[in-house]
């Protein structure tokens, strides 16, 4: 019988999962390598920082989820990006990666305490690239992998105010992305509390972020503007990237509809 479980083998520090579990964690990931030990033992590497192990035992197979990420980096994010086709136009992609850099860039001035920044900038540049203007190298959003199960998005923030930012952003555009997204989240967070030497993601903090509904969420952050034509410019600019994330998204076209109501 196969068993399931996260977590240091050789440490004696694995706990144990289920294929449903492990799924969910792997899904949409991409395999950057891969290791043949013989007959014990055979591994593939994921983006991610991630690595399924496959164990024969004299009790039969053990699939074993163990992370590879440095003591000092922050965890990567996996977002869904809606239930589209296998195949949908390059265009659609990058129309959708455009939005989330949009409401990541919003976010990230927001809780850096830059709103009169982004106040002047999208007065006198209302069409503008926020991030790309308006932040620095280390403060903008990496992506690490782009897969097709359906549609998910591995991406990475350098710094822990980077991280929180797209955090916020994460499951931010539909009630079944929002849900999805903490599901994987809890799943994320027990394989790392299975890794003694690595830090604990900050689960609390990223539920109340993300549980809160979208609309208020969004109406939230253009309330931190003070001048009346700078607020309207970013509601249409939030409201309009959020359509854009969601284009496309078969299970869940009705959400951001709401938003323009």
């Amino acid at each position: 019988m196969t068993k399931y479980t996260l977590g240091a083998i050789e440490l004696g520090q694995t706990i144990p999962s289920d294929f449903g579990e492990l799924l969910s964690i792997i899904k949409g990931r991409s395999i950057i390598s891969a290791a043949d030990w013989g007959s014990e033992r055979f591994e593939f590497g994921l983006s991610g920082n991630l690595m399924v192990r496959f164990f024969q035992t004299d009790g039969g197979m053990i699939i074993n989820l163990i992370s590879t990420q440095n003591r000092d980096e922050n965890p990567t994010l996996v977002l869904d990006m809606g239930d589209m086709d296998k195949r949908v136009p390059i265009s659609v992609i990058e129309t959708k990666l455009k939005a989330l850099r949009t409401l990541y860039a919003i976010f990230y001035l927001i809780n850096d305490g830059r709103e009169k920044e982004l106040q002047s900038y999208i007065i006198e540049h209302p069409q503008g690239d926020i991030e790309r203007v308006l932040l620095k190298e280390d403060e903008q959003l990496y992506i690490e992998s782009i897969s097709y199960g359906s549609w998910v998005l591995t991406v990475w923030a350098k710094t822990q105010k980077a991280y929180k930012s797209v955090v916020s952003v994460a499951g931010l555009v539909f009630e079944r992305g929002r849900e999805a997204f903490l599901g994987k989240l809890e799943a994320d967070t027990r394989l790392k509390n299975a890794e003694a030497d690595l830090k604990e993601t900050e689960v609390t903090e990223k539920q109340f972020d993300i549980g809160k509904k979208q609309f208020d969420y969004l109406m939230e952050a253009s309330e931190k503007l003070d001048i009346p034509e700078a607020k309207e410019l970013l509601k249409r600019k939030l409201i309009e990237a959020t359509k854009n994330f969601t284009m496309g998204d078969k299970r869940d076209n009705q959400s951001y509809r709401q938003l323009g109501e």
